[in-house]
């Protein structure tokens, strides 16, 4: 998943007794993060008064749709701005903890297997395959009796 994918799940607003979703609520959010590189989808639920944003399958912030500004820029709606600062936080955390884990599997590949003591890996890169010696030579040298010749064979 990447970090600059967020997916926005919003419920019908419930304003002036009309109940319905209102993306509209959300262009100034929408327009913030596109034009800071982020990719966002609009998601609609059930739940009335309802916006949640997700990141890499994380909520980052939540809040009653009702607090956004109707059709307005992300500058003037200082909810949108909270929700775009949340964003980017989190997606520098994202990056911090990714660059986190693969500096430790890095130490850890190095500090624990590709140590001066450590047997060496071997890998095959050519078998050579001779052709087997018939049974009745297995006779003379392994010992192997004329009833089990016979079951080998078949």
């Amino acid at each position: 998943m990447s970090f600059l994918y967020v997916k926005c799940y919003y419920g019908p607003c419930n304003t002036f007794h009309n109940n319905g979703h209102k993306p509209q609520c959300l262009n100034g959010l929408r327009d913030g993060l596109q034009h800071l590189g982020f990719r966002i989808d609009l998601l609609p639920v059930d739940f009335e008064n309802y916006c949640m944003l997700e990141m890499c399958g994380h909520e980052i912030f939540r809040c009653n749709i009702k607090q956004f500004h109707f059709n307005t820029t992300g500058h003037r709606d200082l909810v949108c701005t909270r929700a775009i600062d949340a964003v980017l936080q989190s997606a520098v955390k994202f990056r911090r903890a990714r660059a986190y884990l693969w500096f430790w599997t890095l130490t850890e590949h190095e500090m624990f297997i590709r140590r001066k003591n450590f047997p060496v890996d071997h890998w095959i890169t050519k078998i050579k395959y001779e052709k087997s010696v018939p049974c009745k030579t297995c006779k003379q040298c392994c010992n192997i009796k004329e009833h089990q010749r016979q079951a080998i064979e078949d």
